[in-house]
């Protein structure tokens, strides 16, 4: 072993690339997004079942990435932001998994009526996972891109919501109201992470200058 390999191997701390493993946890949670869209908009019951495989690989990738960051000597940015990512982005693979289990629970399996709401969701994680992308080789001027394209599609998910919920609200079934504003609850909540994930990916960008 000469030299040089032996200070890397035991001096010099261990180079991790947060940032490809930032762009591994969003394409997890983009493929999570799209078996939901499959699930609910196209009434796809192999796409429902894989939601929970996609959120498996997910949480192994994310706590992979936590491992790391609680390990790690040095990171490009601050912590406090790659952990924002790491756990918003999980918190979105949750909602949906949520989203799943009270589908199934409350017996509403034909959600085809929230098409509109599910593709908005679908691209947002698509846009995100664009700039995931970008940060990972660099290209700062499509993060920003990115990251306002992301929280323009967030925000449009969220007029969705308000839409859907007010056709709830003209509904005479308590019952039926009470299981789609939990569903709808979800939905919004997916488009808030989206929207902060949009923020904390752009604010790395000015970190890095």
């Amino acid at each position: 072993m000469s030299l040089i390999q032996f200070f890397k191997k035991y001096i010099l701390p261990e180079e991790i690339d947060f940032f490809k493993e930032l762009q591994e946890q969003s394409e997890a949670t983009k493929n999570a997004t799209h078996d939901l869209y499959r699930c609910f908009a196209q009434g796809d019951q192999k796409a429902c079942e894989a939601i929970l495989t996609n959120e498996n690989q997910a949480t192994i990738l994310k706590n992979r990435n936590m491992d790391d960051l609680g390990r790690a000597f040095i990171t490009p940015v601050d912590r406090e932001a790659i952990f924002r990512v790491i756990t918003h982005l999980d918190w979105v693979l949750i909602s949906i998994k949520h989203l799943v289990m009270e589908s199934t629970a409350y017996g509403l399996d034909d959600l085809e009526e929230y098409e509109i709401i599910m593709r908005q969701l679908r691209d947002c994680a698509d846009i995100l996972a664009q700039g995931f992308a970008a940060l990972h080789h660099n290209e700062m001027e499509t993060i920003r891109n990115k990251a306002e394209e992301a929280r323009t599609m967030a925000h449009l998910v969220t007029e969705s919501y308000v839409q859907a919920m007010s056709r709830v609200a003209e509904g005479n079934d308590i019952h039926q109201m009470f299981k789609h504003k939990e569903l709808l609850s979800q939905i919004k909540s997916i488009a808030k992470r989206f929207h902060v994930t949009a923020n904390t990916m752009q604010d790395i960008t000015m970190k890095l200058g």
